[in-house]
């Protein structure tokens, strides 16, 4: 008996470890499937690279300038009978604005005009005492001294009539001026005076009158922009694009008028002006606005989505899916307008990754995401569509 439990010893140290050495075996089985299995794909989302045209526009801070303002003070003196505006009214240009009291010229007028006839009458009496005395002078009737006084009396008299008829000028100028009309077309500023006051020539200022329509807007922009905003001056066609301060509201465009004579050496920037007709009268004086200057327009440009453009150590690539797998592409970046960036070193159709996730990686095999593809692919033909329309800038 001792014989046989000394046979089967070994035996059962073997057997008390086959438990662990087949949790092992199907350990390192696990494993070694786990390895050959292929790594799950990455969820994407993608855009096709489109090919169309592209403006490449540069933002900037402008301000609204008026065109033509006028402050309106009285040429003469006298008491304001009338106001015919009213704050903040548009007027048209040779539109009524203030009455002051004619009363004064008037009565100065018909002075100058009596003064005139009486002149008048003069210079006739001694002109024909001159012609009286011209035959008598020959038949020694009359001195030649007196023939040369009654000369004298005719041209003094004239130059009488001059100044008087001149003088009766004057006054109707005066006259005129008691009724005062606007010299442009364009909207009054508050009023602070009322009929009834006395005005001061060239001292009162009765109210401003400000030009809107068209309007100016003022903006500058780096040096290296100067030979684009001078081809702009050149060019009929409008380069600028204007919106509110927020960019909520698209205030309208316009075109490029005239360029500053310097560079702003502090700065670096060079400033221009453009006009913009303003019709709906929306853009105000002083307003700060957010310009766009499109300095080129690509005819036919690649164009990818802003957030597929990725940089990298030796510069910047795309993602592009060619046989379910990530790969990099190296770019050249144009310019961008709209969401959309222009680049050189893809081809249109190719499908790019938008937003690559942070854990991609090239040669990664991925998956598009259907929910958001359509979305996004929405988005991307908008703003495609967007850069096709006529006259709109951003």
């Amino acid at each position: 008996m001792r014989t046989r439990r000394l046979f089967w010893r070994p035996f059962q140290r073997v057997v008390r470890f086959l438990p662990l050495l087949f949790l092992s075996l199907v350990l390192t089985g696990c494993q070694q499937a786990q390895h050959l299995r292929p790594p799950s794909p990455v969820s994407v989302t993608t855009a096709p690279v489109q090919e169309g045209p592209l403006a490449l526009t540069v933002p900037t801070l402008g301000q609204a300038i008026a065109i033509h303002s006028v402050s309106i003070e009285p040429q003469i003196s006298g008491l304001l009978e009338k106001v015919m505006i009213h704050s903040g009214e548009r007027v048209h240009r040779g539109q009524p604005l203030f009455v002051i009291d004619p009363a004064p010229q008037l009565a100065a007028l018909h002075q100058d005009m009596a003064n005139l006839r009486g002149a008048q009458a003069q210079l006739a009496y001694d002109q024909t005492q001159v012609k009286a005395y011209q035959p008598l002078i020959a038949k020694d009737y009359v001195t030649a001294q007196t023939y040369q006084q009654a000369e004298a009396s005719a041209a003094t008299e004239a130059a009488t009539v001059a100044a008087d008829r001149a003088a009766v000028q004057t006054t109707e100028l005066d006259l005129s001026y008691t009724h005062i009309h606007a010299p442009i077309a364009g909207r009054i500023g508050l009023l602070g005076i009322r009929s009834g006051n006395l005005v001061t020539t060239n001292s009162t200022l009765l109210c401003t009158l400000t030009q809107i329509r068209p309007i100016q807007i003022e903006f500058s922009l780096p040096e290296k922009d100067l030979a684009a905003l001078r081809g702009a001056e050149r060019n009929p066609a409008p380069t600028v694009g204007v919106w509110s301060n927020g960019r909520r509201h698209f205030l309208g465009k316009g075109r490029v008028i005239a360029v500053d004579n310097s560079i702003d050496t502090a700065s670096g920037t060079i400033t221009a002006r453009a006009v913009l007709p303003n019709t709906q009268g929306t853009l105000w004086p002083g307003a700060f606005v957010q310009v766009r200057f499109t300095r080129k327009i690509l005819a036919q440009a690649l164009l990818i989505p802003q957030s597929a453009l990725q940089e990298g150590v030796k510069g910047s690539f795309v993602y592009v899916i060619r046989d379910g797998l990530a790969q990099m592409q190296p770019v050249t970046y144009i310019g961008q307008d709209r969401g959309l960036d222009a680049v050189h070193g893809v081809h249109a159709g190719e499908t790019v990754i938008v937003g690559a996730p942070a854990h991609l990686h090239p040669d990664a095999p991925v998956q598009t995401d259907h929910r958001k593809l359509s979305e996004d692919q929405g988005h991307v033909a908008a703003a495609a569509v967007a850069t096709h329309v006529p006259g709109r800038l951003s």
